[in-house]
């Protein structure tokens, strides 16, 4: 029995949470429905989006509540040699030996080319200065879509990719921040952090098919190193998610 399937925990919550002022506060029209039923899910009384564990998490440790002054958000820790449960995360592909991940995927799938807004508070505890670590995908594989992501945001040893001026990881490590991602699953994005504009217009990495399913994705997300410097431990803190159309 896989470690998902056997701590399945549902969390039910209200709707609630605000979106940043200037976004419009209509929350997102779900769209398909995956199959995560027999998974773990993840959803907060502040959060309007529910997200699962699509693949086994590499241990128990990778994925945790935690509860903070008051507030209780989740965190992903990801150390070295966590290979994901993902189709592949064993194998070498893209310039690594294998894909380490602590991740989860949205419930919902969005709409291939409607304007949305997610906006969510999102802590670097630990890590993203390796290679391509990952933090938050629109991706868009599916069973009958076996396609790449659309949008990724990764630091890439610790500078934010597509970001300019460069924004680099030791400006934003260990404190809370506004992140804010506007975007059109079939054409483009804008990324904010800590309330500044750090990508601009950037478009994504391939076309949004037809039989694909766009939807967000969250966590840590690497590549494998087979001579590592360092401990190569990530820590992520996501809380007060919000998802709306525009």
């Amino acid at each position: 029995m896989s470690f998902n399937r056997f701590l399945t925990t549902t969390f039910t919550a209200c709707f609630l949470g605000a979106a940043l002022p200037q976004v419009a506060l209509a929350d997102f029209t779900a769209t398909r429905t995956f199959n995560y039923f027999s998974k773990t899910t993840y959803q907060d009384r502040d959060w309007n989006v529910m997200f699962y564990a699509n693949c086994d998490l590499p241990s128990w440790k990778a994925l945790q509540w935690v509860e903070e002054g008051g507030e209780r958000f989740l965190r992903f820790t990801l150390k070295h040699n966590d290979v994901g449960g993902c189709r592949n995360d064993n194998q070498a592909r893209n310039r690594g030996p294998w894909w380490e991940r602590a991740e989860v995927k949205q419930a919902h799938g969005l709409e291939r080319n409607r304007n949305y807004t997610f906006t969510y508070r999102v802590r670097f505890v630990r890590g993203f200065d390796t290679d391509r670590e990952g933090f938050l995908q629109v991706h868009q594989y599916v069973s009958e879509c076996r396609k790449g992501p659309l949008i990724m945001g990764k630091f890439n040893y610790g500078r934010l990719e597509g970001s300019f001026p460069p924004a680099r990881i030791e400006d934003y490590r260990g404190r809370w921040l506004d992140a804010r991602l506007d975007f059109n699953p079939s054409s483009h994005f804008d990324f904010y952090l800590d309330g500044k504009k750090v990508i601009e217009g950037q478009g994504t990495r391939r076309e949004a098919l037809a039989q694909c399913v766009p939807h967000l994705k969250i966590g840590v997300y690497r590549p494998g190193d087979e001579r590592p410097k360092g401990e190569r431990v990530s820590v992520l803190d996501i809380d007060k998610l919000k998802l709306v159309d525009r």
